[in-house]
């Protein structure tokens, strides 16, 4: 049954509306200028007392209450100060606009007809961690029954090779997917014996919690160039207390293996280990108080990259919310505080950035899109990624997956040994979900100022609203987007140039499988 023709959940708000929201007219929305008749579209946003605007071409500029009149009105006059810097990014028509919108907008969304680039492989759903957010409904070590064979596997290999992306990632997930080591082994050789045939760009990850590591594991994973990913929630007491281990401590271990697996890429002689090898973060209720701590625990241990993720309602996390949730209000009051300790820390030489803010800061600062899965318009679900349980069924992405585990199996696509790729791309449900994930069709997106530049999650509205279609007035997710946005803006507004240099630093895109990355939200 197609999501299309499933009941709606019931309503589920994970967190308040936000307070004092000021909703009049001219608070935000579109605005189309005419100038020179021309008719191009304008977003805008007040800012303090100014007004940001951006356009389709993610271009942005900012206008005091005067100048945002006249650009509205058609009277920018040439001897404004602003004229050429509107006129240059689309603002003001001087015969240009509308080409320069059209191509903005193709180049940062090219990559809508690739096809699926990432594939995720949930070789097991065992696990030796009991987190207390996870989202993977992990099982035990003892249930072998959970494992994926490697009969699935060739068939998941043979779909993924159907895609026509110029490139694919296929990334390695649980459960903890080392405790199924041996399938993991036999995907990449096979992928790489494929492979020379296909003449893809080919790449690989695994997201580990590093307690299954050793010598010979590690030796085959940097000999294929697989990327490692781990989690590091912080300091020692509040790692060990989001991630309880029974061997022991789990921060301890995973200090040890980050700095053996950092030994051995200096070894290999790789110019830059750090973008071979990351760490993900969850932050829980516990991590709220300590922004300045956990910065320093990355900068400690190497790490140029922090990905500060909230938590989500699958799974585990969604059962214990009473317990470990937050408001949307505590999580940006955190973010704020963590942000301006990581500039601190490049203000004193210290290489790190935040990775939602270098996502956003790279589509708002340069021409690139660095094609994250949950920030496109429509999302990545099936046409950008899919996911492959350890069964063989398939699911348009990892939080699909996810809701099926909690007991319900609307975003099932298909099993890899009952249906082609072409009917598992076509898939209504694929449909239903790209509609519902384009921006353009929705309510409270469509005209936001913030448009060019995020995106929303159909599972993750499904779950916490009921419905696959956003209603952002109460979405947590889309008060969280904005108000890392009005950070950021903000940031960029009063920044003097030293700083703008450093956030320029933030959108480089070094790693190689950034354009083919999700959200990095599931964990190992």
């Amino acid at each position: 049954m197609s999501i299309s023709q499933r009941k709606r959940r019931p309503n589920r708000q994970n967190a308040q509306p936000a307070k004092n929201k000021k909703r009049t007219s001219d608070a935000a929305g579109l605005a189309r200028m005419r100038v020179g008749g021309a008719v191009p579209p304008l977003y805008f946003r007040p800012l303090g007392p100014d007004y940001l605007v951006t356009n389709d071409a993610g271009n942005y500029a900012f206008l005091s209450h005067a100048a945002f009149r006249d650009v509205i009105a058609g009277r920018v006059s040439p001897e404004s100060p602003q004229y050429h810097e509107l006129v240059r990014k689309g603002f003001v028509d001087n015969g240009w606009a509308t080409t320069i919108l059209e191509q903005g907008f193709s180049a940062r969304n090219s990559h809508l007809l690739l096809g699926p680039s990432l594939h995720i492989l949930i070789l097991t759903l065992r696990c030796n961690q009991q987190c207390g957010y996870c989202q993977a409904s992990r099982r035990p070590m003892s249930d072998g029954s959970v494992d994926m064979s490697q009969k699935t596997a060739r068939r998941i290999l043979d779909m993924v090779f159907q895609s026509p992306a110029p490139a694919l990632t296929i990334e390695f997930q649980g459960g903890e997917p080392l405790a199924n080591f041996a399938v993991l082994r036999a995907v990449v050789l096979d992928a790489e014996r494929r492979n020379e045939t296909a003449r893809r760009t080919l790449y690989f990850s695994v997201v580990t919690n590093l307690t299954l590591m050793d010598e010979d594991k590690l030796s085959f994973l940097l000999d294929h160039d697989v990327t490692i990913c781990t989690s590091l929630d912080g300091p020692k007491d509040l790692h060990d207390a989001n991630r309880p281990w029974t061997d022991g401590s789990s921060y301890d271990h995973a200090v040890t293996w980050i700095e053996r697996i950092r030994e051995a890429y200096r070894t290999r002689g790789f110019l830059d280990d750090d973008y071979q090898f990351n760490a993900l973060l969850t932050v829980t209720r516990k991590t709220l108080s300590m922004p300045d701590a956990v910065v320093d625990e990355y900068v400690r241990r190497g790490f140029k990259v922090i990905h500060l993720r909230p938590l989500q309602p699958f799974g585990l996390a969604d059962r214990m919310w009473e317990q470990q949730g937050y408001s949307d209000e505590d999580f940006l009051d955190f973010y704020q505080a963590a942000f301006r300790a990581i500039l601190a820390r490049n203000q004193q030489g210290i290489e790190i950035q935040e990775k939602t803010a270098s996502l956003f800061l790279t589509k708002i600062l340069t021409t690139y899109d660095p094609n994250y899965m949950d920030l496109r318009s429509p999302c990545g679900a099936a046409i950008g990624q899919l996911a492959y349980n350890y069964d063989g069924s398939i699911y348009p992405c990892d939080e699909g997956r996810m809701v099926a585990a909690m007991g319900d199996q609307a975003f099932r696509l298909g099993s890899v040994f009952e249906d082609s790729y072409e009917r598992i791309i076509h898939h209504d449900t694929v449909r239903a979900m790209a509609t519902a994930s384009c921006l353009e069709t929705i309510p409270g997106c469509a005209h936001c100022a913030y448009k060019p530049y995020c995106g929303v999650c159909p599972v993750l509205s499904y779950v916490s609203q009921g419905d696959i279609f956003a209603r952002q007035p109460t979405s947590s997710r889309c008060r969280t987007q904005t108000g890392i946005q009005d950070l950021l803006f903000a940031t960029l507004k009063a920044a003097d140039h030293k700083t703008i240099e450093e956030l320029k630093r933030w959108t480089e895109q070094r790693e190689p499988i950034a354009s083919a990355r999700h959200s990095d939200r599931v964990e190992p």
